[in-house]
């Protein structure tokens, strides 16, 4: 009966230790929240600024995969021309090609 006590024990106590650390720390994040870096820490905006003054600057993926996404979320979306005119909307055609394609 003693290894069986140990066996469980030796389960359970881990696992309550992590359930708690896990509880501390979702807890200690909701109520101290990080705060935002202001604007000119940005990364990319620092390199934006540098290369604006004509210095070098390091690069590696990680930050050409940020700028990317920067650039790509400044990015207005492309207005579209129908050829029926604009569109307020699904079209109609669209519609009933889906009804009459569906199940």
């Amino acid at each position: 009966m003693n290894i069986v006590y140990f066996a469980l024990a030796a389960v359970v106590i881990p696992v309550v230790f992590f359930m708690l650390t896990w509880a501390v720390v979702t807890a200690y994040r909701l109520l101290f929240p990080e705060e935002p870096a202001p604007p000119q820490k940005d990364p990319v905006v620092v390199r934006r600024v540098a290369a604006a003054r004509g210095e070098y600057v390091p690069v590696g993926a990680r930050e050409i995969r940020e700028d990317q996404r920067q650039y790509f979320s400044e990015q207005t979306l492309a207005s579209y021309t129908y050829a029926y005119g604009e569109s307020d909307g699904f079209p109609e055609k669209w519609h009933q090609d889906l009804l009459r394609r569906r199940n």
